[in-house]
């Protein structure tokens, strides 16, 4: 018995860092400081409290507009939740071939969204361009086939990629050209912003981009 416990408390104390997801890591302690904070006292519930409204200001400045937001448990959440609202069940939605939403999160935004299908498109290093969006959109218009409502790429990708704003905005002016939304997963987000040293704004909004999930862990 004492072999056992001391194996799990070696396990349990293990300093090696994980980069296969950022789910592996435990909480930063400023985070965990906030969090603490936040737990004092009484506030009202259900997204009508003070921390909620604090943080989605936090956004609202960060992003430089006047955004909606909504916090949701993780990403797959998130994508299928965002989809879900662009989608009815007869769309789909046009993705990378290497999109997390199409090999990662186990049919989530197909089932929150009804049935929408996801749709693959050519893509190099992960990033979609507008003549592989054409070329899915455009494939067939017939009643049959489920009607291209999205576009959804991931900043940066899930092998590395980053779309540079110039690419977004062409992107996005396919997308308007053929009646298309544009969501953007942005799990790696933060880390498009400083490898590019873009603004939020410049690498959502303001290229073109509809709906962002921003990864926040």
């Amino acid at each position: 018995m004492r072999t056992i416990i001391a194996h799990k408390e070696s396990a349990m104390t293990d300093q090696s860092q994980q980069f296969a997801s950022d789910n592996y890591s435990g909480i930063c302690p400023e985070a965990w400081a906030a969090m603490e904070q936040a737990n004092k006292g009484h506030q009202r519930a259900y997204g009508d409290d003070q921390w909620t409204a604090r943080a989605s200001d936090d956004f609202r400045r960060l992003f430089e507009t006047d955004c909606e937001v909504f916090f949701a448990f993780n990403g797959t959440a998130a994508n299928s939740l965002a989809l879900s609202s662009l989608c009815q069940s007869y769309h789909s939605v046009i993705c990378s071939e290497t999109a997390h939403v199409e090999t990662d999160e186990c049919g989530a935004p197909e089932f929150f969204s009804n049935g929408s299908k996801l749709l693959t498109a050519r893509s190099a290093g992960g990033k979609l361009t507008p003549e592989s969006i054409r070329e899915v959109a455009l494939k067939r218009q017939d009643i049959h086939y489920p009607k291209p409502r999205v576009v959804t790429l991931t900043q940066a990708t899930e092998v590395g990629g980053v779309y540079q704003p110039a690419e977004l905005k062409a992107i996005s002016a396919t997308c308007k050209e053929l009646g298309l939304h544009l969501h953007m997963d942005g799990a790696r987000f933060s880390n498009a912003c400083a490898f590019l040293e873009a603004s939020p704004a410049e690498l959502t909004w303001k290229s073109g981009v509809d709906v962002l999930c921003f990864g926040g862990t």
